[in-house]
């Protein structure tokens, strides 16, 4: 992918307003990273996150979220085509339904 040229200074401030500045690895980082776009992302943190992991890799990190709204898990349901049975954040929810 493109990631010469990304940086995590690129994304939305508010996005990594909690961890120091510099200590984020673009891939050592990649279920927090992806995790907060898809959450509080912007359509530019997006078209970023997009060009700098691959769909596959993204995929693989959202079945891996413990915590989605529902709106964020339609929302990836439908665009990644990701079963929500596929989706930690949905079983989740469907065995602790208070949460």
């Amino acid at each position: 992918m493109e990631t010469n040229t990304i940086t995590i200074a690129d994304f939305s401030p508010h996005l990594f307003w909690d961890v120091k500045q510099g200590t984020l690895d673009l891939y050592k980082h990649q279920q927090l990273i992806i995790e907060r776009i898809i959450q509080r992302g912007s359509r530019k943190d997006w078209h970023l996150m997009e060009r700098t992991y691959q769909r596959e890799q993204i995929i693989a990190q959202v079945k891996r979220i413990d915590w989605l709204s529902e709106k964020d898990m339609a929302y990836v349901h439908v665009y990644y085509g990701i079963p929500y049975n596929e989706m930690r954040c949905y079983t989740k929810k469907q065995s602790a339904p208070y949460c």
